[in-house]
């Protein structure tokens, strides 16, 4: 793949034009600093707050991304998700006035659904998992002629995610490391692709839960690995398997990848609620108890920048696990 091709749709100018785009939907988040963490790891740490996008995850970069480029969306767009890529897709069509589908797998949970008919969208609740219900939903927009917004193999939904490391890096040209949760790849190949042109020395490491972890497998074996199903709590990182184009992006631009149990992650949940006074998802906890627990080494950095991407929790989930 030559470098022309491989940065087509993802150079640093296509980024920051994209960003100026979406500006007017997507909020500039803030960067605050993680003390209590920083007390343990006697390092600086930078937490980007993108769970307060609208939609309370960085999903919407993505998808304001897609939607503007689309030329021709007014019936309707369909999408697959397991929460917060939906989520994203129905804010933004509730703010253009577009008609929203999002294909859900049956075991979504009931404060989900009713996010998705809050912003406007249509639940169908089809399929044992993401990658199922994303096989459906690519069926029914070809069957209806309507365009069909994937969760993470799109360039344009790449690019938006991308530009969450403008933000870190202009805000701080010296981190050392920016750490991301990885659900199919798209925010990683993202934050990857555009801070690597930023910076090309920056550490860029990604983290999945274990019985979710489709990505970290891939990148370690050097070809796609499809896990037969998902047991982790961390529902929302939730794809059976990434893709060829995103894993290649990955590989390219990412220093390292690890897991975390789902009882690591819950501590570390516990751990940014009780110390930093912050409340996310497992699927954004798991960054801090891979910290925690030592996966990656740190030891030569100076500033770490922690994307905390969503916080789409729910109190009955909260108890469920035994967090409250």
């Amino acid at each position: 793949m030559t470098n022309a091709n491989y940065y087509k749709g993802l150079t640093l100018q296509e980024a920051n034009e994209t960003l100026s785009k979406i500006r007017p939907y997507v909020m500039r988040s803030p960067m605050i600093r993680g003390y209590a963490l920083e007390a343990l790891i006697n390092k600086e740490v930078y937490y980007k707050l993108e769970y307060l996008q609208p939609t309370r995850s960085f999903k919407v970069r993505g998808a304001c991304s897609k939607v503007l480029s689309l030329e021709h969306c007014e019936e309707g767009v369909v999408t697959a998700s397991g929460g917060n890529h939906g989520l994203a897709v129905c804010y933004i069509g509730l703010e253009f006035k577009i008609p929203v589908i999002v294909y859900l797998p049956k075991n979504s949970t009931k404060e989900i659904v009713k996010s998705i008919k809050f912003w406007g969208g249509t639940p169908v609740l089809n399929g044992a998992s993401w990658d199922e219900a994303d096989q459906e939903a690519q069926q029914y927009a070809k069957k209806m002629g309507l365009p069909y917004i994937h969760a993470f193999d799109d360039t344009a939904v790449v690019r938006g995610q991308g530009t969450v490391a403008i933000e870190m890096l202009n805000e701080r040209s010296d981190l050392d490391a920016i750490i991301v949760s990885v659900g199919g790849g798209g925010l990683i190949s993202g934050i990857g692709m555009i801070a690597r042109q930023l910076k090309p020395e920056i550490h860029i490491y990604g983290v999945e839960t274990v019985g979710c972890d489709a990505v970290t497998q891939s990148y370690r074996a050097g070809k796609i690995i499809r896990i037969p199903a998902i047991t982790s709590i961390a529902k929302t990182l939730g794809a059976q398997e990434t893709t060829e184009t995103t894993l290649s992006r990955i590989k390219a631009n990412v220093n390292d990848m690890q897991t975390v149990t789902d009882e690591e992650t819950l501590e570390a949940l516990k751990f940014l609620l009780e110390e930093e006074k912050i409340l996310v998802e497992p699927a954004t906890a798991c960054i801090v108890a891979a910290i925690l627990n030592k996966k990656f080494d740190l030891s030569s950095f100076k500033r770490i920048g922690i994307v905390l991407c969503g916080a789409n929790v729910s109190i009955r989930e909260l108890q469920q696990w035994n967090v409250l």
